[in-house]
C-alpha cells in the first residue's frame, strides 16, 4: 500500500538526514569517495528504510529524489570531495521535473558533476528510457560525472545503460558473494566483466575482514561498508 500523501508531505517536510560511507581502494584505505545514505527520520510506522521506500507512489519517489538532488550543493560545499555518490530511483529519470531541475542545478553552477556519481538503484525495475533521459545521463558525463548501477546483480540489470557505455562503476552487493554457497564464480564473472569494459567495480556491504578478503580474491577494486566507518 502506497504512503498516503500527508504521511509523505510529513516524513519530508524536515531536513533530510543522511549517513556517509567511505568508499576506499584496494589497499583499505581512504580516497576521499563517500556514498551518501539517506536515512528517514520517521519512518512513519514501517518497520525499515527499504520498506518505507517500497511504500512510495511513483510521484512520491521522484519528490523525494528532487529534494535529495537539491541538498547536494550545501553538502558538497561543506564537505569538499573527490567524488560524492548520491541514489537515483530509475524512474526519476524518466520524470519531467527531475530532469529539469537536474540540469538547472548544473547549468547555475550548483551541483559539480566532476565530484558527484549518481547511483541508479539496481534493485527496482526500469523501464525502457526516453531520449531525453539518456541525453541527460550523457550531459551530465560529459562535465565529469560518473554513473554507477547500484547493487548490481541483486535485481533487475539495467543492460541497456551498459551497451550504450553510459555506466562508470559497477557496485555489487556483498551477499553475491556466499549466497548459498555457490556463487564465487558468479562474482568473480561480474569483476572480470567490469574489468573487460572499462568499468570500475565496488564491493558494497562490507562489514568485517573476512568479506574485505573475499572481495580482494574476487578481483574487486573499491570498497564500502562500516567495517571502514565506525
Amino acid at each position: 500500500m502506497f504512503m498516503n500523501l500527508a504521511a509523505f508531505q510529513s516524513a519530508i517536510s524536515q531536513k533530510l538526514h543522511f549517513q556517509f560511507q567511505d568508499i576506499v581502494g584496494m589497499d583499505g584505505q581512504p580516497q576521499n569517495w563517500f556514498e551518501m545514505l539517506y536515512r528517514p527520520q520517521n519512518l512513519m510506522g514501517h518497520p525499515n528504510t527499504e520498506h518505507f521506500f517500497h511504500s512510495l507512489s511513483t510521484q512520491q519517489k521522484v519528490d523525494l529524489d528532487i529534494q535529495i538532488f537539491e541538498q547536494i550543493p550545501d553538502i558538497q560545499e561543506a564537505h569538499p570531495l573527490d567524488r560524492l555518490s548520491v541514489n537515483l530511483m530509475p524512474i526519476s529519470l524518466l520524470s519531467d521535473a527531475f530532469k529539469n531541475r537536474f540540469i538547472g542545478l548544473i547549468d547555475a553552477g550548483l551541483i559539480d558533476p566532476s565530484h558527484l556519481c549518481i547511483e541508479i538503484v539496481e534493485i527496482h525495475s526500469m523501464p525502457p528510457l526516453c531520449s531525453s533521459s539518456i541525453e541527460l545521463l550523457k550531459y551530465f558525463r560529459e562535465y565529469g560525472g560518473l554513473v554507477a548501477l547500484d547493487d548490481f546483480g541483486s535485481g533487475f540489470a539495467h543492460w541497456e545503460l551498459l551497451q550504450m557505455g553510459l555506466i562508470d562503476v559497477i557496485k555489487v552487493a556483498n551477499q553475491n558473494l556466499s549466497y548459498r554457497n555457490v556463487t564465487a564464480g558468479f562474482t568473480l564473472g561480474l569483476a572480470s566483466f567490469a574489468h573487460a569494459m572499462g568499468i570500475n567495480t565496488v564491493l558494497e556491504g562490507v562489514e568485517n575482514h573476512i568479506d574485505y578478503e573475499k572481495g580482494l580474491k574476487q578481483g574487486f577494486k573499491n570498497f564500502q561498508g562500516w567495517y571502514f566507518n565506525e
